[in-house]
């Protein structure tokens, strides 16, 4: 049979001709079964996604929808306005910073308002998420607002609640153009909204006398997103998003949002002593009359005087006084 002489050549190529080769001869691994798994590492963009799902899920219980009735001022440019005032109501974001029930959000979307409420999420109530894929809504609860800072468009409010999820604050000095951030929110009032982007530039200045800096970036941002969170991948608050540059009203990939350790500073201030506090440096004149001039020790017929100057300096001599006078 021509099947014979196959299978006898198969089974002398199994056995070595040199015993001695058997026992230096390499083990031979033992093919695998069919059905056993094959561990494979997941690719660069699935681990990139399920990190930034991991991310979203921490973060998320830490932003809430803040829902703000009050009074509008009238619009000078709307000729059918009737200038009276108008009861609007109006929605916007806000972060947990303390788990006491401080939230932090932007001065302009609580500003004139009579009633506030804020929606927290429903995982900070601590319920079971269930097995819908809608997601449950969290309990309203009202809130009171603690100050508002105007210069930095900053505001803090609290509800009573105790042990919600607080999104520590991370470095915004720390911050390079380039870097990969999340803006959280509830856009047009679509509550749990989150977006990607860079940092397009840190430090910002919309204009030259402006004393505050943003943080730029593209990450989309629109109307209700002020007050939400701008945060690291670390899951860190970086910025409180808080306004955008538009064309059309919507989003261009041109948003700001307030550094972490402005918003970190208005937030310690106005929790201590219920306001923002600044220095103030200026110079003050004032008319010397000739009893202040004799009160000063200046001579007679000096016209000019110094003020708040340092001895050892050498221009108050300059000016007519001694060093350390002032006026």
């Amino acid at each position: 049979m021509k099947t014979v002489p196959c299978i006898t050549l198969l089974l002398v190529s199994l056995v070595p001709a040199n015993p001695a080769a058997q026992a230096t001869a390499p083990p031979v691994r033992e093919p695998q079964a069919r059905n056993a798994p094959i561990r494979q590492s997941a690719p660069p963009l699935a681990e990139l996604s399920q990190s930034l799902q991991a991310l979203t899920a921490k973060v998320s219980p830490s932003i809430v929808q803040i829902f703000v009735t009050g009074y509008a001022a009238p619009d000078e440019d709307d000729r059918a306005a009737t200038g009276e005032p108008q009861l609007e109501r109006s929605s916007g974001s806000g972060v947990v910073v303390d788990p006491d029930g401080y939230i932090v959000t932007n001065a302009h979307v609580v500003e004139n308002a009579t009633r506030t409420e804020v929606e927290l999420p429903f995982a900070a109530t601590g319920g079971a998420p269930g097995r819908s894929i809608l997601k449950r809504r969290g309990r309203t609860v009202g809130a009171q607002i603690v100050a508002i800072d105007h210069e930095t468009d900053i505001a803090v409010i609290k509800v009573e609640a105790r042990g919600l999820a607080a999104l520590p604050f991370g470095d915004s000095d720390e911050l390079r153009s380039g870097q990969l951030v999340l803006a959280f929110g509830s856009p047009l009032g679509l509550e749990s909204s989150v977006s990607m982007g860079v940092v397009s530039a840190v430090a910002r200045q919309l204009t030259p006398e402006d004393p505050m800096i943003y943080i730029q970036t593209d990450a989309t941002i629109n109307p209700g997103n002020s007050g939400g969170a701008l945060v690291d991948t670390d899951g860190r608050l970086v910025g409180v998003n808080t306004l955008i540059y538009s064309q059309s009203g919507g989003s261009e990939g041109i948003g700001f949002a307030a550094p972490s350790n402005i918003v970190r500073n208005v937030f310690s201030q106005i929790r201590h002593y219920g306001r923002v506090r600044r220095g103030e440096i200026g110079v003050n004149t004032q008319t010397i009359t000739p009893l202040m001039a004799e009160a000063l020790g200046m001579a007679e017929g000096t016209r000019r005087g110094a003020v708040g100057l340092h001895a050892g300096r050498g221009l108050a001599r300059g000016q007519g006084s001694n060093p350390g006078n002032s006026c």
